[in-house]
């Protein structure tokens, strides 16, 4: 009876760790929190904040980056990320007026997105990283972009665009 007992718990086991096998291989869209971006680490623990990272996220038929997503989940969280980006008021007028001012862009500095890249600014320099960030005032999202180069900025300024037209 014992051994029994034994044979089915090493079964139990086994299908266990093959379970766990295939979902590590299967959800590709699971990234490790070590692996994921700084800036996800830093707003995953925000309340009224909804942080996601994508890896890999296709831009082109052959360049896929990295993109942290902050989502507002209440009015709260709203606020704090007004406040951390500096979304002025004004902002948020025009977008309700206007809808087409809903997205605003800019690029900011790596790893700090509320940090906006201002190319010239005397203290800033050609080696500093830089990443594109696109906040959407109606759907209270920032979506942080993480480039790694200018072509990666520029292939997504176009893809941008393209989505546009």
């Amino acid at each position: 009876m014992k051994s029994r007992t034994v044979w089915l718990i090493m079964i139990l086991e086994f299908f266990v760790v093959i379970g766990g096998v295939l979902a590590v291989k299967y959800l590709p869209g699971a990234v490790a929190y070590w692996r994921s971006s700084e800036v996800y680490k830093r707003y995953c623990e925000v309340e009224g904040v909804r942080a996601s990272y994508v890896k890999d996220y296709p831009v082109n038929d052959t360049l896929t980056i990295g993109v942290t997503l902050l989502e507002a989940t209440d009015s709260a969280g709203w606020e704090y990320l007004k406040q951390a980006f500096a979304i002025s008021t004004e902002m948020v007028r025009a977008a309700e007026k206007i809808p087409s001012f809903d997205v605003w862009i800019r690029q900011t500095l790596k790893d700090h997105p509320e940090i906006r890249y201002d190319e010239n600014d005397d203290s800033s320099s050609d080696t500093k990283e830089v990443e594109i960030v696109a906040i959407s005032i109606s759907k209270q999202e920032i979506c942080v972009l993480h480039t790694q180069n200018e072509q990666e900025r520029d292939a997504v300024f176009y893809k941008k665009i393209e989505s546009n037209l």
